[in-house]
């Protein structure tokens, strides 16, 4: 079943930003953090839901936060790195988790056990890694055994992630970006872990902001930015916002992980 919020129509956004054409119909999802059957669910009603735009250019983009903190974050790359629909065009985002989970693989043990709090744990045991509680007493060796369980498919799908990506008025990125700079001026920093900055402007953007990185309770459409990161591994649902010329709607699974 779709799950709608109340929408915002095209007759409002146009009063706080420049309405440019949409090249289609765009599904843009947020952080799953490793729940995978929350995102199987999902990827299903979108693929119905577009059923009513054939003949139209659709995109599904994944605006990152893939792993970490829930249970299934290998389930969840192995699927998408060979999800290929017929009739979309996947596109992939870098979160501020993808960012440090390829740190970790480059080497970095310093950062292992910040990132084991920040929900690499799940990551690495999704992945087969034992003795997890190496990690303050043996770092380099707990690194090596996750470089060696994660396959280097992985590594290079997850390398291949964009910072953002341009769907007519909306600029889909991860976390956000730095009020009052230029797009092309915006470091890869802020799209990927900017919060408070961000969420509290209330002033126009170039564009508007469709991004997930902070949790809300309820999916919203701003006159500046459309939030769609609903807690997937915290018991809240997996949010898309679909992006069409008759203005944004929301599609949810039904599915919940357990509370954290």
């Amino acid at each position: 079943m779709l799950n709608f919020f109340k929408k915002r129509t095209q007759a409002e956004l146009k009063k706080t930003q420049p309405v440019l054409p949409l090249p289609g119909c765009a599904y843009v999802i947020g952080d799953v953090h490793g729940c995978f059957e929350e995102l199987q669910e999902l990827l299903l009603l979108i693929e119905e839901d577009a059923k009513k735009f054939t003949g139209t250019p659709v995109h599904v983009i994944f605006l990152g936060d893939l792993m970490d903190r829930g249970p299934r974050s290998k389930d969840v790359i192995e699927t998408l790195m060979n999800y290929k629909p017929d009739y979309a065009e996947p596109v992939f985002l870098m979160g501020n988790h993808e960012e440090m989970f390829l740190k970790i693989l480059a080497g970095d043990s310093k950062s292992l056990p910040s990132w084991f709090e920040f929900g690499g744990r799940a990551t690495s045991r999704s992945y087969g890694v034992d003795n997890l509680g190496a990690v303050h007493t043996q770092p380099e060796s707990l690194i090596h055994q996750i470089q060696s369980k994660v396959p280097r498919s992985h590594v290079e799908f997850i390398n291949t992630f964009k910072d953002s990506f341009l769907f007519g008025h909306y600029l889909c990125v991860h976390a956000g970006i730095r009020p009052n700079v230029a797009i092309e001026e915006q470091k890869s920093r802020d799209l990927r872990w900017i919060r408070k900055a961000f969420l509290s402007h209330k002033g126009q953007h170039p564009y508007i902001i469709v991004h997930g990185h902070s949790i809300v309770e309820e999916a919203v459409a701003l006159p500046n930015r459309i939030a769609v990161d609903t807690g997937a591994y915290d018991g809240g649902p997996l949010t898309a916002v679909r992006l069409h010329e008759a203005g944004p709607d929301f599609i949810q699974s039904q599915s919940r992980s357990p509370k954290t």
